[in-house]
């Protein structure tokens, strides 16, 4: 066996970052930017009013209140000015549009009223009042996003205000997925006594998804050479291949022994964790292998501890250590030392300090705890007490780093 830190950078040194490839905007959601973007142009490109109101010189409401001004101009978005200001004029103008030269702030339409010459105002205002600076948001040739961003909504709209309709985002990983075993049947089909349902292969690609692979259940491989052989030839074209089962101290060899054949080769296989201590990383050419757990918690886990972060590799993502992430247990935790163990668990206060506690149930067997849980609670494997207030590491479970 390997410690955990040994085995988790021995997969990201591994792990190498994919090719870019340019999308269309709208298909750059949840991608990973390839290449810093940088504007290319002062955003906004001109100063604008950022309320609904009258374009003023604010040296005009200096005196006292109320003022008359002078309106010479009405400014729709979108529409320039045709004319500046001279002392005693205003522009009505709308959210969005251009200021008009020699105006310096914007009075809201609510503090004045109109009047025969053309319109009162009743408040004074400071220059730079209710305006938006050209290149306030960014100056031309900043960098508007960086590589590895991860794109959202917001990340969206800024590609828009650069003029980027082509994105240049990482190559999603291609990940291939297969659960092995003749004691398991897929959900909808006759299950014979003796046999359960397979949660794995399919927890295991959604997890794939939601890290951002592209991923592929290729299905049960049956307790037969000839079964697994035929799977493991459907994965070659995988970034990561994961397996399910077959890799325990007390299973048959059929897993290893085909992977071998099919040409991978072992990186290790067993680490000092908890749960999940037989986990099996390979190689195969530039296909990273990871043969995980059986049980539905450990295959879970694993995936969580290893296979994530070396998707998060490939994407050119930041992946923050295991338990990076601080919190402080709510209660007194008793585990057995000898290896790192990752403890599902609850989030039960998240103030400015996190308060985390253990589900009452660890069995590795037990998917509910999967369902109901928000963390890792990441337990040292020296540790055999932790006392209640203890600052321990986290891990997330709902897909962030």
């Amino acid at each position: 066996m390997i410690e955990f830190t040994e085995a988790r950078d021995l997969v990201l040194s591994a792990a190498k970052a994919l090719p870019a490839e340019l999308v269309s905007l709208p298909l750059a959601l949840g991608r990973t930017l390839a290449r810093d973007v940088m504007a290319r142009e002062d955003i906004p490109p001109f100063t604008k009013a950022t309320m609904d109101g009258f374009a003023v010189r604010a040296a005009d409401l200096a005196a006292a209140l109320p003022v008359e001004l002078a309106v010479v101009e009405d400014l729709p978005a979108g529409r320039l000015a045709r004319r500046g200001l001279r002392p005693g004029q205003a522009a009505r103008i709308m959210t969005g549009a251009p200021l008009p030269e020699g105006a310096d702030a914007v009075v809201m339409v609510e503090d004045t009223a109109p009047s025969a010459g053309g319109v009162v105002v009743r408040s004074a205002v400071r220059s730079g009042d209710n305006i938006g600076r050209a290149g306030e948001d960014l100056k031309k040739g900043e960098i508007a996003l960086r590589r590895g961003a991860f794109i959202g909504p917001a990340e969206i709209g800024m590609l828009a205000a650069v003029n980027a309709p082509r994105v240049p985002v990482v190559r999603r990983p291609r990940v291939a997925v297969i659960a092995t075993g003749d004691e398991i049947v897929e959900p909808g089909a006759q299950k014979s006594r003796g046999q359960i349902r397979n949660s794995n292969g399919w927890a295991l690609t959604a997890q794939a998804l939601r890290a951002g692979a592209e991923a592929r259940y290729l299905g049960i491989a049956r307790d037969r050479g000839a079964a697994l052989a035929a799977k493991l030839r459907r994965a070659r074209a995988a970034d990561i291949l994961v397996l399910s089962g077959g890799v325990s101290v007390g299973d048959h060899d059929l897993v290893k022994e085909e992977l071998r054949a099919s040409g991978v080769r072992p990186v290790f296989w067993r680490v000092r964790i908890k749960p999940g201590k037989p986990v099996f990383f390979g190689r195969r050419g530039r296909q990273l292998v990871f043969g995980l757990p059986g049980n539905p918690t450990s295959a879970m886990v694993t995936f969580r501890l290893f296979v994530e972060p070396a998707l998060a590799r490939m994407l050119g993502r930041d992946e923050p250590g295991a338990g990076s992430v601080r919190a402080v247990i709510a209660a007194a935790i008793d585990v057995k030392p000898g290896r790192t163990q990752f403890l599902r668990g609850l989030v039960v206060e998240s103030g400015p300090v996190l308060k985390v506690a253990p589900y009452d149930d660890q069995r590795s067997g037990v998917l509910r705890s999967m369902v109901r849980s928000q963390v890792l609670i990441v337990v040292p494997a020296d540790a055999g007490r932790l006392e209640a207030g203890r600052e321990v590491g986290i891990l997330f479970l709902d897909g962030r780093p």
